[in-house]
């Protein structure tokens, strides 16, 4: 806002505005998008005094900004403000009044995306490895990415908080939601942007239009131009949940209020029968709010009996009663603002006092509008383990677990003192179990590997549980259930009810909606030798056998190609004198003891990844994407130590890049600074 030249007070109103805007509150569940989008303003700021003042260390800035931006990891942030850039690049005039000519500034934006590729590049090269690999290669469905589109009738939220209740209810946060929890501004921000709307210049224009953009785009399939986009416009199709694209409306939004104070007190400085004019407007529109505010208040009860009679209250939207509540308080709020400003405009009293009036009332405002859209948590209450946790870690072996999906969806019975918290603990739902140390072959991930869910799918698709061997082959030794597992491969355990000796009361037990956990009794180790293979040319292949229960892991391994030296014929099972044993395991490596009688493939149900190497008593040897998903290698007769290291080429190659790219912008920015102070 300084960079625009905007007043201290009008700088303070606009850095206000969006710090306690509704969008910011809400992105606090999403941190990936929190800590890109905070870093929004200061990347206008570098960029646009570089097209402006032919600044090249602020281009460089921009790019350095940038990177921090794609590191917090809000992808949607950077890709609108960066293409925003890019459109100011060709059309400053929309906000700037003094820019540099066409070559210079697409040479400032070709500096600014060297400077991003650059730094970014550790991080961006394997995430592009990645998704050539994930579920968004050919982008997603257009069901999918017009999930959690903005409506048209959520813009009231701007005025109203929490309308529909989302933010309060939880059950309709996933049903009904657009993603954010508010997105309210109040009143006082617009009142204040009728005065910068009122200029009505080409940077007027230019800001209405941006806004109007940004809240297209969060109106996802809402707007008729969507479509459009999500077919034509580059790598737009891969990005869901279009409402986070609203962040820019807010910005641009708050950037309107604090300029419109600055019009405003420039206006009623003037003393001119206009600023007059436009001073009493202020007085009628208050006087307005408090009329309608007075009008609620005399009929309060029967405009909530009427409400509820014609469908204006639960479950399409929030209690009535706290629906006109908080449309009480914006008219208290509005109307106190719109009597600050005229006040303010008045001789007879201090403006720096009245200043301090109408900017508390925005803090008020603002602040109590979303007090307590988040509760506290007890640290205490969060890092206890749940007794399905502590039941799977006493076992010291290395296995998975799986969660059916009617367990994660379906009511269970819990104990009298259960909460919230202590369910989703129980149904391992909650990233906060990462320092456990449980593998979970559901995983915690958004950009997923596509064969990854494709192999889930057929798990979870499966008739029974016993449909398949995939489980056995997944290292699975428990399957946590609200159903009842009736195959005999699987054995109840425990419960957190004791498991009755009589066959009737388990029976019982196994019947109820309780949380179960069965042992699978014929799980097959992390990694074990297997005689043969089978080659597969097509998907539709694979996918008819791994969903076939005749297929046995341990007899055949499915691959791509056959392996050199390796012949895929029978060579019988292995026997008792052939065995693989888990030395170490750990994130990045794995290392293995491994006896063979004959040449063998020794078979991982760890998933196959580029930058993934393999080691025979320290030669490298070629890792084979085994079942569709997973890692094999040849292992020929004896006694050997096998390790698996993750070094990818992808991560050497950024850093060599971000390096490089470091040094190069240091010695430049240097130089340039250097010849500036000459």
């Amino acid at each position: 806002m300084r960079g625009m030249k905007a007043s201290q007070a009008g700088s303070l109103i606009a850095g206000i505005s969006f710090m306690l805007s509704g969008y910011l509150l809400s992105v606090h569940n999403t941190l990936s998008m929190l800590l890109s989008v905070i870093w929004v303003p200061l990347f206008f700021l570098c960029y646009f005094s570089s097209i402006k003042n032919n600044n090249l260390s602020h281009a460089i800035l921009s790019g350095i900004v940038g990177t921090l931006m794609f590191l917090g990891g809000g992808v949607e942030a950077c890709y609108l403000a960066f293409g925003t850039a890019f459109l100011l690049t060709l059309f400053p005039e929309l906000v700037l009044n003094n820019f540099i000519k066409i070559r210079r500034r697409l040479a400032f934006f070709g500096i600014f995306c060297t400077v991003f590729f650059g730094l970014t590049a550790v991080q961006l090269i394997p995430f592009l490895e990645l998704s050539q690999l994930s579920i968004r290669t050919a982008g997603l469905s257009y069901g999918e990415a017009g999930t959690w589109s903005l409506h048209p009738y959520d813009l009231v939220e701007f005025f109203v908080p929490d309308l529909y209740g989302l933010g309060t209810d939880i059950k309709k946060y996933w049903t009904f939601q657009n993603w954010l929890k508010t997105i309210y501004m109040g009143g006082i921000p617009f009142i204040l942007a009728i005065f910068f709307l009122k200029k009505w210049d080409k940077r007027t224009q230019g800001f209405l239009l941006l806004f109007f953009i940004s809240l297209g785009l969060a109106m996802g399939k809402n707007a008729l131009f969507h479509q459009f986009l999500f077919d034509y416009l580059p790598f737009f199709n891969k990005l869901r949940y279009p409402v986070k694209f609203i962040f820019l409306a807010v910005l641009i939004l708050s950037v309107a209020a604090g300029l419109g104070y600055d019009y405003y007190k420039k206006l009623i400085e003037e003393n001119s029968p206009e600023s007059k004019q436009w001073v009493l407007y202020m007085l009628i529109l208050g006087f307005f709010f408090m009329i309608v505010f007075g009008a609620l208040s005399i009929f309060n009860e029967p405009l909530i009996t009427y409400l509820k009679t014609t469908g204006w209250g639960d479950p399409k939207y929030n209690e009535i009663e706290v629906n006109i509540f908080n449309f009480k308080r914006f008219l208290v709020f509005s109307s106190l603002f719109c009597l600050g400003l005229f006040f303010y405009s008045k001789p007879n009293f201090k403006n720096s006092f009245a200043l301090v009036g109408i900017i508390a009332l925005l803090v008020l405002d603002m602040f109590f509008a979303h007090f307590n859209f988040y509760q506290i948590g007890d640290l205490k209450q969060i890092e206890p383990v749940g007794e399905n946790a502590k039941f799977i870690q006493s076992d010291p072996d290395l296995f998975r677990i799986f969660v059916t999906p009617k367990t994660l969806k379906e009511t269970v019975e819990i104990k009298e003192n259960w909460k919230g918290l202590d369910i989703r603990k129980e149904k391992f739902m909650m990233g906060l179990l990462g320092n456990q140390r449980i593998l979970d072959v559901n995983g915690i991930a958004v950009t997923r590997q596509e064969r990854w869910e494709k192999m889930m799918s057929l798990i979870k698709t499966a008739p029974a549980i016993d449909s398949t061997n995939l489980l056995n082959m997944m290292n699975v030794k428990y399957v946590v259930s609200t159903p009842q597992i009736t195959s005999p491969d699987y054995k109840l355990v425990h419960s957190y009810d004791p498991i009755p000796q009589d066959l009737n009361e388990k029976e019982e037990l196994e019947k109820s909606s309780i949380i179960k956990i069965y042992e699978n009794q014929k799980m097959l180790p992390h990694a074990f030798l297997v005689p043969q293979c089978k080659i597969l040319n097509s998907e539709d292949e694979y996918k008819r056998i791994l969903e076939s229960k005749t297929f046995n892991p341990e007899k055949v391994v499915l691959l791509d190609a056959e392996p050199e030296n390796f012949s895929c014929d029978n060579k019988g099972l292995p026997d008792n004198q052939e065995w693989v044993t888990m030395d170490s395991y750990k994130s990045n490596t794995l290392e293995l003891s491994v006896n063979s009688r004959e040449e063998r493939l020794l078979f991982l149900s760890d998933s196959y990844f580029p930058g993934w190497k393999a080691y025979v008593n320290g030669k490298k040897t070629p890792i084979h994407r085994a079942n569709y998903l997973f890692r094999a290698i040849v292992i020929e007769p004896g006694k050997h130590k096998v390790r698996f290291e993750y070094d990818p080429f992808s991560f050497k190659l950024g850093l060599v890049i971000t390096l490089l790219s470091i040094l190069i912008c240091g010695i430049t920015f240097f130089k340039y600074r250097i010849r500036e102070n000459i």
